[in-house]
């Protein structure tokens, strides 16, 4: 039995909360025992113990915290732990210091990237550090990966590339009738949706924007925004001073998105900044068309024209006019859906993700 031992920052729910459970419960199946390190309790523990997987809770003070690491080794020590994975900054540069005082193969995955990595000298530091401690230092995009060479100047063979994938299953139809009939949604009306946390970064106001525009064209048209955070109350006032407040639903976070999606003629993810959006490969997979901004990983998911559509950023006209093409031209949207679906199969299957993660361990026990 191989033990491994997964850190993480943060509790979720989010796209690298939902990779790093998949992973867990696909290695489970090939001969890997998982333990999760978390820094509080929360939706991802709750998640994670609930399917009968292994967790540790040790909080973690500001600056260098002396005590999280002598507990986190004792933790090592404990439970035989032959390889750390570590998910974003601050537990990979943990993670570093771990490896070396209890010497133990490392994977540093990041799942996403922010301007203020290029322009914080501490930043930039701490992952030059870690880009050499760690065995390897995965990107789950190539985007990442230039961006971390060019801006944070990591070399770029201590770097590779490993996309998200995410598990295709079908929906049964009675689940998404029932959604239908409790969100009050009328057989044949339009529905465009988009699913993300609710702060800035995901650009759920340009998407409001554009909702505006299109419900001139399309009065029934219906769009479903689910997800939770600090911009609720902002986008509640948004939508109340654009007058859709009939049109659109602020439906939080919700445990049903693969029915939720199933609901969409269209998904739309209008972010500023991303990695490779597990949301946006679940509408992928549910057979949907997308349109995407051309930021991150979004050009290495979507194929322009054929999949969906790419737009630029923060642009609403873009947004607007290619949301009516696809609920005008319906033909064309159900065969980019199609392919859609077949892209995820091929390129973005869980599978594929969790083969390259194990071949990676391997690798690190071979050594």
């Amino acid at each position: 039995m191989r033990n491994i031992l997964h850190l993480i920052e943060t509790s979720g729910p989010g796209g690298a909360e939902k990779v790093l459970i998949n992973l867990v419960e696909d290695l489970d199946r090939k001969g890997y025992s998982s333990i999760v390190g978390l820094l509080k309790d929360g939706w991802l523990n709750t998640q994670l113990r609930a399917m009968g997987f292994q967790t540790v809770v040790i909080p973690q003070g500001p600056g260098l915290d002396i005590n999280w690491i002598r507990q986190t080794v004792h933790l090592m020590k404990a439970h035989g732990i032959n390889v750390i994975h570590a998910h974003e900054y601050t537990m990979s540069a943990y993670g570093s210091l771990l490896s070396i005082i209890r010497p133990t193969p490392l994977i540093a995955t990041v799942h996403g990237k922010n301007a203020f990595y290029a322009e914080s000298v501490k930043r930039r530091i701490g992952y030059r550090f870690v880009s050499r401690q760690a065995t390897r230092m995965v990107a789950v995009s190539k985007d990442i990966k230039n961006f971390l060479k060019k801006r944070v100047g990591i070399r770029c063979e201590r770097i590779g590339t490993i996309h998200n994938g995410i598990s295709v299953r079908k929906v049964p139809e009675t689940e998404t009738e029932q959604l239908r009939s409790e969100l009050s949604i009328k057989r044949g009306s339009p529905v465009i949706g988009t699913v993300g946390s609710l702060y800035p970064v995901k650009g759920h106001t340009y998407l409001l924007k554009a909702a505006q525009n299109v419900t001139q064209l399309f009065p029934d048209a219906t769009f479903l925004i689910s997800g939770r955070g600090g911009l609720l109350e902002a986008l509640e006032e948004e939508i109340k001073g654009l007058k859709i407040t009939e049109n659109v639903r602020l439906l939080g976070f919700r445990e049903d998105v693969p029915a939720l999606l199933q609901l969409l003629d269209i998904f739309v993810l209008p972010s500023l900044s991303e990695g490779i959006s597990i949301a946006l490969l679940e509408a992928m997979a549910a057979g949907k068309p997308t349109i995407a901004t051309m930021v991150g990983g979004n050009p290495e998911v979507v194929v322009e024209n054929e999949t969906g559509f790419l737009v630029p950023a923060a642009d609403v006209r873009s947004l607007t006019e290619k949301i009516t093409v696809l609920l005008r031209e319906k033909d064309r949207a159900r065969r980019m859906g199609d392919m859609g679906r077949q892209r995820v199969e091929r390129h973005f299957s869980l599978e594929t993700m969790v083969q390259k993660y194990q071949q990676l361990y391997e690798c690190c026990l071979a050594r």
